[in-house]
């Protein structure tokens, strides 16, 4: 009986004007940090392709980096979603701090370049044992930005169940998740990165984290 209270006050809150305004703006939200997660994926894959002198290691290494990192996330969300009072201001300034770890990837890969030389000199290693030095360090530096896209998911998914119901939530959410991916791949490496450069791009990656962020609280405004 209380289950059935609890779906008929859902769909009731669901229904109202506030709700509904709130909705659009997390999809908007979700797909923004889609944009900027696979600008951030284009611009790894170059850098690291001129650090490791090959584009199969270099997207072998950040697809290792990207996968973990979710999976991370996503396992590390899942424990504590359901206690966030609002996962859309949680959402919020999750992705505040995307942006700024974000931002700092790209001088961090170029640190983790400097280390590799350091640490493969100490322990004279060869060609072999000097790209997996290389690829390690660079797989660490990315696996932090990884896993807070990884968090991203359930907490948006949470947000959109509380404000839109089950039903809407899911594809909702994963359409525009995939969507802002789809616009992501495109505009990384066909236009940000190639006009822009690598520095250049991540910035314009920041910018859609930070419009991420601003439509999830804006959402949970919306929302009460």
């Amino acid at each position: 009986m209380s289950a059935k209270r609890g779906s008929k006050s859902l769909r009731v809150v669901a229904s109202s004007p506030a709700i509904s305004r709130a909705f659009p703006l997390l999809l908007g939200g979700v797909g923004a940090a889609g944009v900027a997660s696979l600008v951030y994926e284009v611009i790894w894959v170059r850098q690291l392709a001129l650090s490791l002198g090959s584009t199969a290691i270099a997207g072998a290494t950040m697809l290792s980096a990207f996968l973990a990192g979710l999976a991370l996330g996503s396992w590390l969300a899942a424990r504590r979603v359901d206690e966030q009072a609002s996962p859309l201001r949680s959402l919020a300034r999750l992705e505040v701090a995307a942006a700024v770890i974000g931002a700092l990837s790209v001088p961090m890969l170029e640190y983790a370049g400097r280390a590799y030389v350091v640490t493969a000199g100490l322990l004279g290693a060869g060609p072999d044992l000097a790209l997996v030095l290389r690829a390690v360090f660079s797989l660490v530096v990315m696996l932090l930005p990884a896993t807070l896209f990884g968090v991203a998911f359930p907490l948006a998914s949470a947000a959109a169940v509380r404000i839109a119901g089950p039903e809407r939530a899911a594809s909702g959410v994963s359409a525009a998740s995939s969507f802002g991916s789809a616009i992501g791949a495109a505009l990384g490496g066909l236009l940000l990165e190639p006009m822009l450069g690598i520095t250049g791009a991540a910035m314009v990656a920041v910018v859609f984290n930070v419009l991420a962020a601003a439509a999830a609280w804006f959402a949970a405004a919306r929302a009460g």
